[in-house]
């Protein structure tokens, strides 16, 4: 039974088959690792991930539907990271400090074994990795806010696992404790994020903070009337009403150009 304590569950999220061959090659020299999953896209990684729960991903930075980046920052408990990717400009960089490793395609049997004994190194110091692992998750929140790419689908936790729901959807976000309430024509979903981070995420050309607690999507407001004390009512196409606090009125004025 010692064999399955210090046991290693690994999972490889890579989308090119080439790749995910050479990692398990290169980990047949380290029988204590053993892979309970190979993923080829970062949607189905995220749902393994968090049913697993293993103690090592090998993992990709461009895949398909969810990428690195936007994976790892959906987990509650990042395991530890090896980065296996071609793209330097910017990974060596961001994850050289906060990673276990990176390792720039095409890699080496020995480079392979160098990132490898450091995550076992790792493993056995858990004040060490938690420390990396938050240092980590701050290091994504800001390469994800300094790209400018604004969100256009977002992971929804469900019964069954993660799904995306798609930004242009959404009618409204609402503040709810530690959470937000997203509003769809069909139903609403709960996602463990505050209002303000989420607002980093969205197009200020699209989604407008008109409340404290409130963000709309400015596609579905259908008209504005005036309600008390310089606070207004905006009318919804799908027939909900929400109110607009006068000291955001001057976003929905730059949207609509002065317009209101």
């Amino acid at each position: 039974m010692e064999k399955n304590e210090s046991q290693i569950k690994a999972i490889i999220a890579e989308d090119e088959s080439l790749a995910r061959n050479v990692i398990k090659k290169y980990l047949v020299a380290f029988p204590q690792i053993k892979i309970v999953a190979e993923c080829e896209n970062g949607l189905v990684a995220l749902n393994r991930i968090n049913e697993l729960n293993p103690d090592l991903i090998f993992l990709d930075i461009q895949m398909p539907d969810l990428d690195g980046f936007s994976m790892l920052n959906e987990l509650k408990q990042t395991p530890l990271i090896i980065f296996t990717t071609a793209f330097n400009q910017y990974a060596i960089k961001a994850f050289e400090k906060n990673a276990v490793d990176y390792l720039l395609k095409p890699f080496g049997k020995d480079r392979f074994a160098q990132a490898v004994k450091k995550a076992m190194e790792q493993k056995s110091s858990p004040a060490f990795l938690e420390n990396k692992i938050n240092t980590l998750q701050n290091s994504i929140n800001e390469i994800l806010n300094t790209d400018k790419k604004f969100t256009t689908r977002i992971v929804i936790k469900g019964k069954d696992g993660y799904s995306f729901l798609n930004v242009p959807d959404i009618i409204w976000f609402e503040a709810d404790c530690d959470y937000v309430k997203i509003h769809t024509k069909e139903k609403y979903y709960l996602k463990n994020i505050s209002l303000s981070e989420l607002e980093t995420k969205l197009n200020p050309q699209t989604f407008i903070r008109i409340h404290r607690s409130t963000i709309v999507n400015v596609a579905f407001i259908k008209e504005m009337k005036p309600y008390f004390n310089g606070e207004y009512h905006l009318h919804l196409t799908n027939g909900e009403k929400l109110k607009l606090s006068r000291s955001y009125k001057d976003k929905l004025d730059i949207v609509f150009g002065n317009a209101l």
